[in-house]
């Protein structure tokens, strides 16, 4: 199993509206492409404004098709150019790490 560590820093006058993107549409979408997820967070102490998640997954080749089948999604395309016309631009950087755990780890 690997890990998909992701970290979206954030203009902090859209925050609510990329939380909305999110929990409304990202979410259901990641779903529909196969994409566990483990969980979504944000920084309460550190730097931040920002949208952290984790994803799990059997491989990179699951990895690779999913995100290519969430590119390719004419919803997402559709969801993406309304928030942007709607509220600018939601993300200033990402950041993207894939993990390995280790054999101590409660993860595997």
């Amino acid at each position: 199993m690997l890990y998909e560590l992701r970290r979206y820093e954030l203009f902090g006058h859209n925050r609510d509206a990329l939380h909305d993107r999110f929990a409304d549409h990202t979410v259901p979408l990641f779903d529909r492409h196969g994409f566990r997820q483990v969980g979504y967070f944000e920084t309460v102490i550190g730097d931040g404004p920002d949208l952290t998640y984790l994803l799990a997954w059997d491989g990179l080749d699951e990895r690779q098709r999913a995100w290519a089948d969430f590119h390719r999604d004419p919803e997402w395309a559709e969801v993406r150019l309304r928030s942007t016309a709607e509220h600018g631009l939601l993300v200033a950087r990402t950041h993207s790490s894939i993990l390995r755990p280790l054999p101590f780890s409660n993860l595997r």
